[in-house]
């Protein structure tokens, strides 16, 4: 047993020595505690709403993700104002919540839920200007709700949409949430028996004049009967 414990406090010691030894012929210090700073991206994006999704649709930089809602608002004739006014929240629809080619056929899209003549849609044109219209003043809020003021509880919202305009949606009312979960996305009509949830892409974009929500799958609001 005495024979144990000195081979063990031998070998404890070789080690301490060997470990030393090691660290002096490498020239290898041990790890010393480092101050790592922490920084947060900065989510403002210093320009309008609108500055932003143009510069994301015809002026190609750095891309035209927003192209398809671009050319939604030229052709329904909203006034293009509504997107340089304080106050509110604007959910911007990534091309692919208009049409993937991929997915041509994907009802999660406008052209795809919104068949004309049973087949998908191919254009705007396809649509009366108002229609498009209405879709697209449902996806401005009146007031600015993000990260700072939303959370796992839903939040009624009133849109620009004009009450009545949509017989689904007689009050023209959004809901909006944050996933209950580390990734905190931003949720589009989650709840009990809603026709479609839609998830945020990209969430928490702060322009000069509110906040910017993208999605790229269609929003809806309705009730399953």
């Amino acid at each position: 047993m005495k024979q144990q414990i000195i081979y063990s406090a031998l070998f404890f010691a070789l080690l301490v020595v060997c470990m030393t030894s090691c660290r002096k012929i490498a020239g290898l210090g041990l790890q010393t505690d480092t101050d790592h700073e922490t920084s947060t991206l900065d989510p403002h994006i210093h320009k309008t709403a609108w500055q932003f999704l143009k510069e994301r649709s015809v002026l190609k930089q750095p891309d035209t993700v927003f192209k398809r809602m671009y050319d939604a608002i030229i052709y329904s004739g909203i006034d293009t104002a509504e997107y340089t006014k304080a106050g509110r929240t604007f959910i911007f629809l990534h091309n692919d919540a208009v049409f993937r080619a991929a997915q041509a056929t994907a009802t999660d899209t406008y052209w795809g839920r919104y068949k004309v003549n049973n087949a998908v849609a191919k254009s705007w044109t396809q649509y009366t200007p108002q229609q498009v219209k209405n879709w697209l003043l449902y996806l401005i809020v009146q007031d600015e709700y993000s990260y700072d003021n939303l959370g796992s509880e839903n939040v009624e919202l009133k849109t620009l949409l004009p009450e009545g305009a949509d017989a689904a949606n007689p009050r023209s009312v959004m809901y909006l949430k944050l996933s209950n979960d580390r990734d905190s996305r931003v949720r589009v009509n989650d709840f009990i028996n809603s026709v479609r949830v839609t998830v945020g892409r990209t969430s928490g974009i702060l322009s000069d004049n509110g906040p910017i929500h993208v999605v790229d799958r269609v929003v809806e609001y309705g009730v399953k009967p």
